[in-house]
């Protein structure tokens, strides 16, 4: 994950940030079938993200953004809820500094009350500014996280491993 360049408007951003979103998880989906997973688990401690298919098992190191409610309207910064770990927090944590260095409150501040048009337009700049490469929303009954990620390894039934990184400007 890179850091942007420092001259990078927040209109630009957040465009390029919706762009990268979709091209990433495009990418994924055609390379190992990211949206077609059987099962999927996220272990805090290892900071691993996996994903599970009937012939090959996908995974890569995570990091969470934060989670939205849909039913409270409200979206939690992932530095902010006690129940991520802090290794996991990074990415956040690096949106956050980006937020306060160039005033965007949105970026620095938690929870917020969003509606769902509202938290795309955030995430879509937080991983922007994240220099995100790879991107997952789980949702769980009104609960939707946004975790991203780097390179992933995909290990197959034959033993076969493979390593794989979406490259985005």
């Amino acid at each position: 994950m890179t850091p942007p360049d420092p001259t990078l408007d927040l209109g630009t951003a957040l465009l390029q940030g919706h762009d990268m979103i979709a091209e990433s998880i495009a990418v994924h989906d055609a390379r190992w079938g990211m949206s077609s997973a059987t099962g999927w688990s996220l272990d805090q401690r290892e900071g691993r993200l996996v994903w599970t298919f009937e012939q090959h098992t996908v995974s890569a190191d995570a990091q969470i953004l934060g989670s939205w409610n849909s039913e409270a309207g409200s979206f939690v910064w992932a530095w902010d809820n006690e129940s991520i770990l802090a290794p996991l927090c990074e990415v956040a944590e690096r949106v956050r500094a980006y937020g306060a260095e160039h005033d965007v409150f949105a970026l620095t501040a938690s929870p917020l009350r969003l509606d769902e048009t509202r938290v795309r337009d955030l995430v879509a700049l937080a991983y922007r500014v994240g220099g995100c490469t790879g991107f997952f929303h789980p949702t769980e009954g009104p609960l939707t996280s946004y975790v991203v990620f780097g390179e992933v390894r995909i290990e197959f039934a034959d033993g076969v491993v493979e390593d794989f990184e979406v490259r985005l400007p």
